[in-house]
């Protein structure tokens, strides 16, 4: 069987292992990163097994290793066409495409079995099309006596999902494509329970937890200041040049969005939601210093009350941001 290694060769990929077990666990994993490369860019791709419907709809079980994707959809399978156990990609009109790969069985994501759908009686699919019908997180406890379903909203939901999606940074909205699909399927729904055996039943109930919750969007770009800092100096104004260190700017991001009132800023694998102040500060800090961010924030944000020091507030809220490395102190 070899050494146990992968050879580098991006266009001969060499596969060996120790046993045939691990031989057909890494074949499969190999085959799943190749199709999750391929489609990088084009399609939104989820962490999730899925099961479908006999009229197309498909349900995703969203969640990380260990959650019980593999689990849960052995178990819905059985009832409901079984569409994948680890990665789902939709389309951003919704089309889902199918990856019925052997189920991975197992605790250690480095030596888990490989077992056919066939093997474990699972269903095959409809003959109408794929369509994603619902986003599931899965939340898997201990000693839930009754299994139920809690929807999820949205802002709160890209925190759920965003850690749980491949190559998000690829797509050319990520946020904006990934909260359109939210939007679409009604919301995210979270299933809370404890045995899988128990899920075929509470699809109807998934199915009809969706919402109406329909937010505004606003694509932002880079050079966006809605708060005008930007603005030409009067005749009587002068360019004074800040201290090193005490200027603001913007860090580095893939995407932003501004979703009603909140602001979505988008980096690596992380999505961070901030309102209140924090929008503000961040739309207005280009090479700001603080005594500028400040008039700022007085500008657009209500009066303070008497006893509370704007400046002060600001300081705080400044630090917090260049924690999270969303404003840079230059």
């Amino acid at each position: 069987m070899g050494n146990g290694r992968l050879s580098n060769d991006p266009e001969h990929r060499v596969v060996s292992a120790h046993s045939a077990e691990q031989l057909a666990s890494r074949i499969v994993s190999e085959a799943t990163l190749a199709g999750i490369a391929g489609l990088s860019g084009s399609a939104l791709m989820l962490h999730a097994g899925a099961v479908a419907l006999d009229d197309g709809r498909v349900i995703a079980l969203v969640g990380p290793s260990g959650r019980g994707k593999t689990t849960a959809s052995r178990a819905l399978g059985r009832h409901f066409g079984y569409v994948t156990d680890e990665t789902l990609a939709v389309y951003p009109d919704g089309e889902v495409v199918p990856y019925r790969k052997p189920l991975s069985i197992g605790t250690d994501p480095d030596a888990k079995t490989p077992l056919p759908a066939s093997a474990e009686g699972l269903l095959g699919l409809p003959d109408a099309p794929l369509v994603l019908g619902a986003i599931v997180v899965l939340d898997r406890r201990d000693d839930v006596e009754a299994p139920y379903v809690e929807t999820v909203p949205v802002l709160e939901a890209l925190e759920e999902l965003v850690p749980q999606t491949s190559f998000l940074a690829s797509l050319p909205n990520p946020i904006r494509t990934l909260i359109s699909t939210i939007v679409s399927t009604g919301g995210v729904r979270r299933l809370v329970y404890s045995e899988a055996e128990t899920l075929a039943g509470l699809i109807d109930e998934v199915l009809a937890a969706g919402t109406d919750e329909s937010p505004h969007l606003v694509d932002v770009g880079v050079s966006t200041n809605d708060c005008d800092c930007g603005a030409k100096l009067g005749e009587e104004e002068v360019v004074v040049e800040a201290a090193p260190g005490t200027v603001y700017r913007r860090g580095q991001y893939r995407d932003a969005l501004s979703v009603d009132d909140a602001l979505v800023v988008f980096r690596t694998n992380l999505v961070t939601v901030l309102d209140g102040l924090g929008p503000v500060l961040w739309f207005a800090a280009s090479d700001s210093t603080a005594a500028e961010l400040t008039q700022a924030a007085l500008r657009e944000m209500p009066a303070p009350p008497a006893n509370i020091d704007p400046s002060t507030v600001v300081d705080a809220t400044l630090d917090e941001l260049v924690a999270a490395d969303l404003l840079v102190r230059a």
